[in-house]
């Protein structure tokens, strides 16, 4: 998954598939035409670096596609953060704007300082539709899945020379519960694994047993960030409806407009909401769109930079 060669594997197996697509079905090309379009160098912005294609699966009938694509370079990355979004994104509906979204964080991590920053666009779990939010068990499964994703980084790290970059989690929404287990997961390892910041933006709250333990994700209280706009009212529903705790204790992100720093307010749910030339009545800024305070914080934070 993370060397150059297990990467030109997954890069093979990428073109074989795009030989046999006619023969693939509706859900399956839908995917596998979103990760190509998502490397394509010329796709999105391109002052953003190369993406690299870490691991992927088309999926079957019942089973829904899943993929890790990096934005930067995994081996030489003095910052290395995975980001986990939440419920209804899916390899098959937004995978060129899930990694869009990586390399949002990834250019306001070099713009405040990070040398070589790596974002991971971690799309590796069956995330859930609105009700099926309000229960932890895709959580688990989904937290199990990245917990191994984030174990095999470290190992793979740790048989290079040079130390270890500083590791964050920047997850939204349902994200941030299969954050939540996957370092719960990683604590029981032996020894324990543990990340250096973990950002949670739009949470839909902890598991009981978790609320208030930072320690149990082998965090410390000054390691957990939280962001939440006023008008995200999708967030404190599915705090109450599950009647999950908040992610308490945590440093409070601003994410309020800023007119000094020329920074956007965010406004609702969403991750990305804000168009280009929308005017008066265009929707506003979700948590990662560029030029908001939300993104400005997130990367100042998952970069292990001050918050000045």
């Amino acid at each position: 998954m993370w060397s150059a060669v297990e990467r030109r594997d997954v890069r093979e197996r990428l073109r074989e598939d795009q030989r046999r697509r006619s023969t693939l079905g509706p859900r399956q090309r839908s995917a596998l035409d979103g990760l190509v379009h998502a490397l394509k160098p010329d796709s999105m912005n391109r002052a953003y670096p190369e993406r690299q294609l870490l691991a992927y699966d088309l999926g079957s009938v019942r089973v829904p596609p899943s993929a890790v694509v990096a934005v930067g370079e995994p081996e030489n990355a003095t910052q290395m953060t995975w980001q986990v979004s939440g419920m209804g994104i899916f390899v098959h509906t937004a995978m060129w704007g899930s990694v869009r979204e990586a390399g949002q964080l990834w250019a306001a991590q070099q713009e405040a300082g990070a040398e070589r920053p790596c974002v991971v666009a971690w799309l590796g779990y069956h995330p859930p539709g609105p009700w099926g939010a309000l229960t932890g068990r895709i959580a688990l499964r989904g937290g199990a899945r990245l917990a191994r994703h984030v174990e095999g980084w470290f190992n793979y790290r740790d048989r290079l020379a040079g130390p270890r970059p500083y590791t964050a989690l920047e997850a939204h929404s349902y994200g941030t519960l299969v954050a939540a287990r996957a370092l719960q997961i990683l604590q029981r390892r032996e020894p324990p694994l543990s990340l250096d910041a973990l950002v949670v933006s739009g949470a839909v709250g902890l598991p009981r047993e978790l609320a208030g333990a930072p320690g149990a994700l082998g965090l410390r209280e000054d390691q957990v960030f939280s962001a939440l706009a006023e008008t995200d009212y999708l967030s404190r529903a599915g705090l109450w409806l599950s009647r999950r705790r908040p992610w308490e204790p945590a440093t409070r992100l601003d994410v309020r407009a800023d007119e000094r720093r020329r920074l956007a307010g965010v406004v609702g749910h969403n991750t990305s909401r804000h168009r280009p030339g929308a005017g008066l009545f265009g929707r506003g800024h979700g948590y990662r769109d560029v030029g908001t305070a939300s993104l400005h914080w997130a990367a100042r934070a998952t970069a292990g930079l001050p918050l000045d």
